[in-house]
């Protein structure tokens, strides 16, 4: 009897370790509902012969693909909260009161790892850089920081993890761009004022829920379109409705629905969305009759709760999700206003590339400090852009613009490094990287200089 036991237990253990390559082989597969994208089948041979990477692409793709994968999921993080009170999932922390928060953002809850103040001062000046290409076509500008739930909600976080009290990136940014008087939209402190209320973000999400997003989008209209009337729905009352997942429940819970309360106003928004062009899947346009007011904006995922509101009472809108900023978006639908929405954990992001976006001209006067330089240029989208390094030992991102100039014309360039660049030689102990891109058309004619003015 004993061994008929063992031979059984042996044989559902089996089925059990078989069970995810049968239902791979058969083609189990389930909706993707966690915040990322999933692993892909590599090939094992590429252009240069044996993919040399096949064996760590395949082991991510069966990671993320293996059959009933979604339930063994769900039964084994049911399980370690339960037991653990602990998700022993490197995504996602768990708080009180059931409040889920990505692990992502920790950094900046914690205030370590932070960007040091040269790298905010940079991504100050890139956006400065931008706000003055928006005012040279008559468009208003404004930069939104959509805060982190953490940061909102530091309450609810354990009690374990304990801040440094050390500024934070979005702190420290917003100090700098008041410095550079680049226009900014405080949803933070929209936010924290009206938490009181009732809840502002979802409990299983990383976003804000219909209430949150609400409070976001009049802070917008509020900054860019305060001469336009437009609905601000701040008189109605949502009704609590249960059900809401949300992208955290699905890094844990893939298999289960999700049941937290969530507000609900119930309002019939009206406008068109534009048909989707082929190859365009990182721009939503919209249009109603609202007024014949227009907006452009770079938004992230914090920008799906603001859609409905800003589409019903704007004439038009364009959504633009695409990274770096590609402006020309801007010059296709030349907006009233543009508005860049990111959130708080990606403010680095904004050092990383250079917007796609011609350099404004002027006549060059002469002033500044010539500095050494190495560069290199390339081709895209029909643009030049010129790329390098300079030598920086004397550059303050707060005080000086880097300028490009062939004797005539001068640009402006951002104080980011472009990945052509980075092989290039400089004799310099402090070393920064730029990126410009010239304006159509446009031909050197004389030998470029790079000039610190300020």
């Amino acid at each position: 009897m004993r061994k008929k036991l063992l031979i059984l237990f042996a044989a559902l253990f089996m089925a059990v370790c078989l069970l995810p390559s049968v239902g791979l082989l058969l083609g189990y597969e389930e909706e993707n509902y966690e915040n990322r994208p999933l692993a892909r089948l590599p090939k094992l041979f590429d252009r240069e012969g044996i993919n040399l990477e096949y064996p760590q692409g395949f082991d991510d793709y069966y990671q993320d693909h293996f059959g009933f994968r979604e339930e063994m999921v769900t039964a084994f993080h049911r399980g370690t909260v339960s037991a653990l009170k602990d998700t022993l999932n490197d995504d996602v922390i768990i708080g009180s009161n059931d409040m889920l928060y990505f692990a992502e953002t920790l950094d900046d809850y914690l205030g370590i790892n932070t960007l040091s103040d040269y790298d905010i001062q940079r991504a100050a000046r890139t956006l400065k850089i931008q706000q003055d290409y928006v005012a040279a076509s008559g468009a208003k500008f404004a930069f939104a920081i959509a805060p982190n739930k953490n940061t909102i909600y530091p309450e609810y976080m354990p009690k374990r993890l304990k801040p440094t009290g050390a500024f934070s990136n979005r702190e420290r940014l917003a100090a700098a761009l008041m410095s550079l008087e680049v226009e900014q939209i405080s949803f933070d402190f929209e936010l924290m004022a009206r938490k009181g209320e009732d809840m502002l973000y979802h409990y299983h999400d990383t976003h804000w829920n219909q209430r949150g997003a609400m409070i976001g989008y009049n802070a917008i209209m509020a900054k860019v379109f305060e001469d336009t009337e437009y609905q601000t729905y701040e008189g109605m009352t949502p009704v609590t409705r249960p059900g809401w997942a949300g992208d955290l429940h699905y890094f844990l819970f893939p298999a289960s629905e999700g049941n937290m309360d969530y507000p609900y106003y119930g309002i019939d928004f009206a406008y068109d969305t534009d048909p989707q062009a082929p190859g365009r899947t990182t721009t939503i346009g919209t249009t109603s009759k609202a007024n014949h007011r227009s907006l452009l904006l770079y938004r992230d995922s914090f920008g799906d709760g603001l859609m409905p509101y800003l589409s019903a009472n704007l004439g038009r809108v364009l959504y633009d999700a695409e990274f770096p900023y590609n402006y020309a978006s801007m010059a296709a639908e030349s907006p009233d206003a543009v508005v860049i929405e990111l959130v708080e954990r990606n403010i680095p992001n904004l050092i990383l590339k250079a917007p796609a976006m011609p350099a404004l001209s002027a006549p060059f006067e002469g002033e500044g400090e010539r500095v050494s330089f190495a560069v290199t240029e390339y081709e895209r989208n029909g643009a030049r852009v010129v790329c390098g390094k300079f030598d920086a030992a004397d550059y303050d991102p707060m005080k000086h613009r880097i300028l490009l100039t062939d004797g005539e014309t001068c640009f402006e360039a951002f104080p980011i490094m472009d990945e052509r660049a980075e092989g290039l030689l400089l004799d310099a102990e402090a070393i920064e990287g730029f990126t410009v891109t010239l304006p159509e058309n446009h031909a050197a004619s004389g030998e470029l200089e790079l000039v610190l003015e300020g």
